[in-house]
């Protein structure tokens, strides 16, 4: 009976060490694009740390090549960047993470970072920065302050992306738009920037629109709370998940868009708002992400000026998100490991001069005050905005409540229901989310 049990024993073993094998060689799966299906089949050698990236296009070049220069100088352990979908990168990270597959290294957005938090997705900074003598002070505080949660830090930020306002120079200067410096000088007041549209649409050709701008999404709900802050409204939601949303501010924010809908400064139901302005024949003007500087800095012909977006009801306050580094929970992993990948981050943050060439307002001050800086066309046209977004208060929710108030907001601006009802609903829906 003994010897039965050896020889089973033996043979599972057999067993488990053939498994581990075939685990070991099991294929990544890359698509034409260049990303990772299957980033959990990777092993990261016994000095390297595997760094899990949601960033495409150019944004994809420019984190490459800051992961090639960290590499070149030799650390301890080199960073592999695996490039995924951006649109299923956080159900792979959490669902990587809960069987113990994470990577060493992670993106979070500011706004998703508390719901990671609540899955107990991401660990704690301080200890490894502390280890290695990451600054803090050489981090924008707003953006910091939105990464820290119960009084610990869980993310590096490495950028602000508020939403803008673009214009056509050339467009704007044919219609005697623009200053004696050759800049658009907008209303810092509702009613005189309505009345400054209104004229604008007045002087500008047919067929060109005095605003591209989505009447439906992501964009509008930015305005909107962009808005609604600068009015001084409370929080939509706080962390002990008590609804604040107040009905007056919020009313007026909507009601204030629409009527750059209902009288043609913006026009209606545009496929791609986008392409309206870029193609130069559609649009005076343009409202979104900084993101979109790098490309238009890029079209022919095009002669663009940015700024932020203006301040409409008294207090400054703007929508953006933040692109931030974290250290996702890893069972195998130890304190040398997440030590060494805040030194990874740092490296980042103080060369992250690379970064701003996307368009971001780059999260470390000192590169952001320095000569290199202010020598990037448009950068430093709205590099301050990073000091005025209203992050929303941490919760698990957040995430879902934006949806919801999105989905409200366009039924809203499509005709659907009114203002009041607008309202209603997304206090109802935001009741139904978190209870």
């Amino acid at each position: 009976m003994t010897a039965f049990k050896k020889l089973l024993g033996i043979l599972l073993a057999m067993i488990m060490l053939f498994s581990g094998v075939m685990a070991l060689a099991e294929d990544v799966i890359v698509s034409e694009s260049g990303e990772v299906e299957n980033p959990e089949a990777i092993v990261a050698g016994e000095n390297e740390l595997i760094f899990w990236s949601l960033f495409s296009g150019g944004e994809g070049g420019y984190m490459e090549g800051l992961v090639e220069q960290y590499n070149a100088t030799n650390p301890k352990m080199t960073v592999r960047n695996v490039k995924l979908n951006w649109g299923e990168y956080y159900t792979k990270l959490m669902t990587a993470v809960s069987v113990g597959k994470g990577p060493d290294i992670g993106i979070s957005h500011i706004a998703k970072l508390p719901e990671l938090y609540d899955q107990k997705v991401v660990t704690p900074l301080d200890e490894y920065a502390t280890a290695m003598g990451f600054d803090w002070s050489q981090v924008n505080q707003n953006t910091l302050q939105a990464a820290t949660i119960d009084g610990k830090i869980y993310a590096v930020p490495l950028d602000t992306h508020p939403e803008v306002f673009f214009y056509n120079k050339t467009i704007l200067r044919d219609a005697g738009l623009l200053n004696e410096n050759d800049e658009l000088v907008l209303p810092q007041d509702a009613e005189e920037f309505y009345q400054f549209m209104l004229d604008m649409k007045s002087k500008l050709p047919e067929g060109i629109y005095p605003l591209s701008f989505s009447s439906a999404g992501d964009d509008p709900w930015r305005i909107i709370w962009a808005m609604y802050h600068q009015m001084d409204g409370a929080p939509v939601i706080t962390s002990d998940l008590e609804i604040k949303l107040e009905k007056d501010k919020y009313v007026a924010a909507l009601e204030y868009l629409k009527k750059f809908y209902d009288n043609g400064i913006i026009p209606v139901n545009l496929e791609d708002f986008y392409s309206y302005f870029m193609n130069m024949r559609g649009a005076a003007t343009f409202i979104t992400g900084v993101w979109a500087t790098s490309s238009l800095e890029n079209i022919e012909g095009l002669e663009f000026g940015v700024q932020s977006f203006p301040v409409l009801f008294g207090k400054n306050a703007q929508w953006g998100d933040s692109h931030t580094f974290i250290l996702p929970v890893k069972p195998d992993s130890n304190a040398e490991r997440m030590t060494e990948a805040m030194k990874f981050f740092d490296f980042v943050s103080k060369n992250s001069i690379v970064w701003a060439s996307a368009g971001h307002v780059v999260a470390n001050v000192n590169v952001l005050q320095s000569e290199e800086f202010a020598a990037l066309p448009y950068r430093s046209d709205y590099a301050d905005v990073a000091n005025y977004v209203v992050f929303f208060e941490p919760n698990p929710f957040s995430y879902p409540i934006r949806g919801a108030m999105m989905q409200q907001i366009d039924a809203f601006l499509a005709g659907n229901q009114t203002a009041e009802e607008a309202y209603d609903n997304t206090i109802a829906e935001i009741e139904e989310i978190i209870f």
